[in-house]
């Protein structure tokens, strides 16, 4: 797990500037300044392998050409924003899965991933056995419905004459209420076709056809292509939203079931930070918090964020709290997965190790700077790095206060390192 780090700034907000590579090494440690052209192999002692490979030994002429600069690493007082480690996510509230609402064989498909697609935009069409069953069930509903409505029409004509009747005293009291009765059961039968054609209609809609652009029984449905009595039986599959295709799992012939997610879309102009915070900065957070977020592949940008959800639990291992922050996306430039750090505003007043920006190399993937021992022997030390501002950097380990370091050079020690490894292999 990564440690959370500070960034420096003064009390009135602004980024805290560091003295620049002179000042350090002419008020600490004193300038070595020998010649400025690059090293011939041949003025190099290199560092005997078997006693101790890491360590760079240089001769008199060695140091002359190679123009060593050293600095002392120095204890500031800042006021810190707290740095936590994090992660990029989609934002789960804008991505969505489009899937089949019945079993059928994809006809006419796919769009790509990366397409972006609008609310509503077919991405496929299925063909289904279960539309001409849906067809079926409706437009049998609605036959019942209409002869039922035609009983109705009957009954009450029945009920009507049987009234006559028995008010000319030419039909009994019974046939009225036999009449009647035959009435009160003719509506109670419409009444169950309409919520059985209501219901047909339902499962069309469902399947995304329109009743009122079927077919009448007994169409030919032969004829083919889109848009015509052949293309209202494909079960189309929509885009619940705009976004963009991150996932497809459909291809043309593909025999699809019920419910299969077959599209993965995420409105990506919107992601999800998830960081960890440790528990004792808890107090520093709040819903709603303006956050910074940085990452690796652009190093020079903060982007603003805002918390939208802390954790209810701690995690019983790390000791941190996970809190979710939202952030725009503009250009799309953010992506899933991506490490990134997560900037929580402090008033906090700390100590923080700091040498110059220079002193930095990168050697296997590590952050390393080189460390005099003795005269004209130099040692790389792996260190652990905080927010770079202005012309330094804050070490959170492998150097502490008072140790000096090479601010000038070091690139030309990381290269006689290098090929020192070279000779031993």
């Amino acid at each position: 797990m990564r440690l959370p780090t500070l960034r420096w700034r003064t009390e009135h907000g602004r980024t805290l500037p560091v003295p620049p590579v002179g000042v350090l090494s002419l008020a600490t440690a004193g300038l070595m300044i020998l010649g400025c052209c690059a090293l011939p192999p041949s003025e190099v002692i290199e560092a005997q392998a078997e006693a101790d490979p890491a360590l760079i030994r240089l001769n008199d002429e060695g140091l002359r050409l190679a123009e060593i600069v050293l600095a002392r690493a120095e204890t500031l007082r800042l006021r810190g924003d707290l740095e936590v480690p994090g992660r990029i996510t989609l934002n789960e509230n804008a991505t969505t899965m489009a899937g089949a609402v019945a079993d059928g064989i994809a006809v006419d498909c796919c769009e790509p991933v990366g397409a972006d697609v609008q609310e509503g935009q077919v991405l496929a069409r299925l063909h289904s056995h279960e539309i001409h069953e849906a067809e079926a069930a409706y437009w049998e509903a609605k036959a019942d419905l209409e002869e039922h409505t035609s009983e109705v029409r009957l009954a009450k004509d029945t009920h009507q004459r049987a009234l006559k009747l028995l008010e000319l005293k030419a039909g009994s009291l019974q046939q009225a209420q036999e009449a009647e009765t035959r009435l009160r059961v003719a509506e109670a039968q419409v009444e169950s076709a309409e919520a059985g054609l209501q219901r047909a209609d339902e499962h069309l809609s469902f399947l995304g056809l329109d009743p009122e652009r079927l077919p009448e029984v007994g169409t030919d449905h032969t004829a083919g292509g889109h848009g015509t009595r052949e293309g209202l039986h494909l079960i189309e599959v929509r885009s619940p939203f705009g976004g963009t295709i991150i996932e497809r799992m459909i291809s043309p012939g593909a025999v699809v079931a019920a419910l299969d997610p077959l599209y993965a879309i995420s409105d990506l102009s919107t992601m999800w930070v998830i960081a960890e915070v440790p528990e004792q900065h808890l107090s520093l957070l709040r819903t709603g918090l303006e956050v910074g977020v940085s990452v690796r592949a652009y190093p020079e940008e903060v982007f603003p964020a805002r918390t939208t959800y802390i954790g209810h639990a701690l995690d019983p291992e790390t000791r941190t709290v996970e809190v979710r922050c939202e952030l725009r996306n503009p250009g799309r430039r953010i992506k899933a997965e991506m490490f990134a750090t997560v900037m929580i505003p402090s008033s906090a007043t700390v100590e923080a190790v700091v040498v110059p920006a220079t002193a930095l190399q990168h050697i296997d993937g590590d952050e390393v700077v080189f460390a005099p021992e003795g005269v004209g022997q130099f040692r790389p030390r792996k260190v652990k790095v905080g927010q770079r501002v202005a012309e330094a950097v804050e070490i959170l380990s492998g150097v502490v206060a008072g140790d000096d370091v090479v601010v000038g050079g070091a690139f030309r020690l990381k290269s006689e390192l290098l090929k020192a490894r070279m000779i031993e292999e």
